[in-house]
Formats: C-alpha cells, structure tokens, sequence
C-alpha cells in the first residue's frame, strides 16, 4: 500500500466502537499510511488519549441523553452548540490533513467527521459491528461510498446496496496464550475449570446480581469463576462476596488472558465481544441486554445461536 496514502478513522463512545477502530488505525499504520484518530472527550477514547496529540483528537461531543432529569436537560440544551462546534472542527481537521478515505466505525463521536468528508467530497467507509445497525450507519448509509458489515443480516436495514461482508476487525492482542498462565495471572487454580463472567466493559447489574446471589452454588460444583464485574460495582461486590474460587476484577485490560483462562464465558452479546470469543473459540452462554438499540444484541446473539456457536438465554431467566 502506498506510504502516500493519507486517512481518518473515527468512532468511538463505547468500546465496540473504539477498539475496531484502533485495530483498522493499526493495521493501516503498518501498511505505511499516515494516519489520524478522531473521537470524543467523553467516550472511552479519552482513557486511552489523555491529550490532544498531533493523531488524535477528541472533540467536545456527546449524544443526546434520553433520561429525564435535569443534568440530561442541560447535556440536551448544550448539544446544538456542540454539535456545530465538532462539526467545523472536524471539517478544518479534514482540510487541513487533506485524507484520501475517512472510515468510521460507529458512535456518537463518527457522524460527524463522516458528515463533513461527505460535504468535502473525500471518500467515506463505514464499518459496522451489528447485525442491527446503530443509527450514525442507518442515517449516513446512503450517502458513504461503502458500507463493510459484519453480519450478513445487516443488510437488510441498510439503504446502501451491495455491503460488503468482512466480519470485525479485532485488535492484535488478542491472542490465545497458554491457559496454565492465563489461570495464573488471574490468581486461578490449575486444578479447577473457569466460568468466566462478561458484563462489558461497565459491568451488568443483573449479571452482578444473579452471580452474587448464586455464587456459592457454582463454586460448590467444582468450578471456579472468574468475574469481570464493571468497576461501579467492584466495591460493593468486593466487600459482599467471600468465595476462595471467585476472581473478582473491575476490569481487564489483558482480555486475551482472560479468554484464555475461561472454559465457558457468560457474557452479554456486545458485537466485538462476540467476535473476539470468536476468534478464541470459546464456548459461550449469552445474555442479550434486553434494552439494546432496535434489539441488536438478541439479534447478535441469535446469529451466533442459529450457527450452533452459543447457548443464548434472555435476561428474564
């Protein structure tokens, strides 16, 4: 590939979006082409870039809060200012870098540097995680030059004609390793199988709670569980839960170990954990959160069910 070869990725919010991101960021720098990064002061883009550097920036956007209470409000009422604010920007960025492509991969923070390549007329790509496209994909399909899916039932919700089907990118670190040592970074005992339980990277209450309550029941079986919990409930868990053979962590940021030590992985259907279990073949039970956009996650789990790749239960039972 050409070192002349000059591009934006963009995305971000959640870490769905962002790390699919950094994987295409760092495939593409390997190839030789320049690079910049463009995300959100307030998505988990800004624990990775503490400050603006001369390939990352972080605009000061976020998305439309859809509770009801007054710190939503004023979020809602400042988003116009911030909206055109990002917008002129991301433009000024874009004809300053002069990119060949812009790719975004999602999130908040992608619309809108893809919004201005579009207006600027530089080739634009979207890559999409879901098998129910969020809503920066569904509102700017028809107007990118392409669209690369990861599961073939997204096509159906796009306007854009003819995606192309490439599976998600997944960074390069994770990787399968040995599992003695896997077991050993997280404390595990060699002897004993490894329930590791996935709530995404904040952690899901109702996950927290069923395991909490029922904790004993599956160590008393002989297994042991490896919980990654979100660091909002770590505290209170920390305190509450006394089991030898439970592993709590708030988070990991070594996931290839923590798929490695796993035996069986209960988890939410997030996109990119979904493709990162994947490509480690573990075997998994898969609990949809139930208030997923357009329901994205029962869908992302189903597709994974119906190839006979996971066990999907709803959050009800």
């Amino acid at each position: 590939m050409s070192k002349n070869l000059r591009m934006v990725v963009t995305g971000g919010g959640t870490g769905g979006h962002f790390f699919p991101a950094m994987a295409i960021r760092n495939a593409l720098q390997e190839k030789g082409v320049e690079v910049k990064y463009i995300g959100s002061k307030f998505g988990v883009e800004a624990t990775q870039f503490s400050n603006n550097s001369e390939n990352e920036f972080l605009m000061n956007i976020r998305g439309i809060q859809r509770q009801l209470n007054l710190n939503s409000i004023v979020k809602n009422i400042l988003f116009p200012f911030r909206f055109l604010q990002s917008y002129y920007q991301s433009w000024k960025l874009l004809h300053d870098f002069k990119p060949h492509v812009v790719i975004g991969t999602g999130g908040y923070s992608s619309g809108l540097p893809l919004l201005a390549a579009i207006h600027k007329g530089i080739k634009t790509v979207i890559q999409e995680q879901n098998s129910y496209p969020g809503i920066t994909t569904r509102h700017l399909a028809g107007r990118v030059d392409a669209i690369c899916i990861a599961y073939k039932d997204a096509a159906a919700h796009l306007k854009k004609k003819n995606p192309i089907f490439t599976g998600n990118p997944v960074r390069k670190d994770i990787q399968i390793m040995d599992k003695s040592q896997a077991k050993q970074k997280f404390n595990c005992k060699e002897s004993l199988p490894v329930l590791a339980i996935l709530g995404g990277s904040q952690g899901s209450v109702p996950l927290n709670r069923h395991f909490q309550k029922e904790c004993k029941k599956y160590t008393q079986s002989g297994i042991q569980i490896l919980w990654q919990c979100g660091k909002n409930d770590y505290e209170r868990l920390h305190h509450s839960v006394d089991e030898a053979d439970v592993h709590l962590i708030p988070f990991s940021d070594d996931m290839g170990a923590l798929y490695s030590a796993a035996d069986l992985i209960v988890s939410r259907a997030g996109a990119l954990a979904l493709s990162e279990m994947a490509l480690m073949g573990k075997a998994m039970v898969l609990v949809p959160f139930p208030h997923s956009a357009g329901d994205h996650q029962f869908k992302n789990a189903q597709a994974f069910s119906n190839s006979g790749a996971a066990v999907v239960l709803p959050q009800s039972k």
